[in-house]
């Protein structure tokens, strides 16, 4: 039967994996067994409208779905595969991150003269605290997204439901939860990097005292930091409101038209305006790289590497802004969200 199959469905889209083929089965089970006691045919398929009036006394999928769910969580069960995913997403790129700086160190041990295993252990010691500090900042991201959306949702779920809705979800287009929730991880891992590591950002080499850390973005950089710290929080708000509210609607394409603008004017300022990379000499000469390049010459190859990418950026942001226009303002479309927990 189409109807309870994609009320199973969207049953499913609200469960936890490890117990969700049970739990439909049941679910299924005691729906069949209702249609079948009050099917005034016996030996006959019920009609769709004996199906939706069972479904509708059965209640919305998300309701029956949290009967099976509902307990006090940091992260909820409804979060809980999609936090696993981007905890696992986070933490593989910041220890592929540090294993390419201990990578390089045994390559060019030259770099850090006698000292080869200290340098090795401080690299270690600094993976395991990275991986701490990504742990903890998917963590609070997800805590936050589950103290911000159940009251919107339970406002839903008592909604008036009705069996309909489901054959007008089949062609529903959806965007799913692991894109806002990756680009909310990321968003506040940029923001935290930007805001109180932007000293670790440069050339690491080690000496008789440690590791010394030379920064390659200069004070140019440092006016646009309050500016990038700002869109991105504004990013970070219009994200949890998506999930919150479900879909895009005007208001929230506005909001991200205007968030596009200012990224866009702050990417173009950073184009146009003075160099924003400085390669220390003494730190180049300290790496000892063999590669017949000045630190003038790095640092003037490496800002033009940043101004295609600021390009491309502002390119990306200008197609963002006129597909969202157009599937809002002119296809009028609603884009529903999706939780995805596979």
């Amino acid at each position: 039967m189409k109807l309870i199959n994609l009320y199973l469905d969207e049953v499913g889209r609200h469960l936890i994996a490890k117990n969700r083929e049970d739990i439909l089965k049941e679910i299924q089970s005691t729906l069949m067994d209702t249609i079948e006691d009050r099917n005034p045919h016996p030996g006959q398929g019920p009609d769709e409208e004996l199906v939706k009036s069972v479904l509708q006394e059965f209640g919305a999928p998300r309701k029956v779905a949290h009967q099976y769910t509902e307990h006090s969580y940091l992260i909820g069960p409804r979060f809980f595969p999609l936090y696993l995913q981007i905890l696992k997403i986070v933490l593989i790129v910041i220890a592929a991150l540090n294993m390419l700086g201990l990578i390089m160190t045994i390559i060019n041990p030259s770099g850090v003269g006698n000292n080869l295993l200290e340098a090795l252990a401080q690299i270690m010691g600094g993976l395991f605290s990275s991986l701490f500090t990504g742990f903890g900042v998917v963590t609070l991201v997800f805590a936050g997204i589950e103290r911000t959306t159940p009251e919107a949702w339970k406002v839903k779920v008592e909604q008036q439901w009705n069996p309909d809705d489901l054959l007008a979800q089949e062609d529903r287009k959806t965007i799913k939860v692991i894109e806002l929730a990756v680009e909310i991880t990321f968003t506040m891992i940029f923001i935290v990097l930007l805001n109180f590591f932007l000293d670790r950002i440069g050339i690491y080499y080690l000496t008789e005292t440690g590791w010394v850390s030379a920064p390659i973005l200069n004070d140019n950089f440092l006016r646009y930091v309050p500016w990038l710290t700002a869109a991105n929080v504004l990013s970070i708000i219009l994200n949890l409101f998506l999930i919150r509210q479900g879909y895009w609607d005007k208001r929230a394409t506005i909001a991200k038209l205007l968030i596009n603008a200012l990224t866009i004017a702050i990417n173009l300022a950073i184009l146009i305006g003075p160099e924003v990379i400085t390669i220390s000499p003494s730190a180049w000469q300290k790496l000892n790289f063999d590669i017949g390049a000045t630190a003038q010459e790095v640092s003037r190859g490496m800002n033009i590497g940043l101004d295609v990418l600021m390009g491309l950026s502002i390119f990306g942001l200008i197609v963002e802004s006129i597909k969202r226009i157009y599937e809002t303002f002119i296809k009028g479309s609603h884009t529903r969200i999706e939780i995805e927990s596979e």
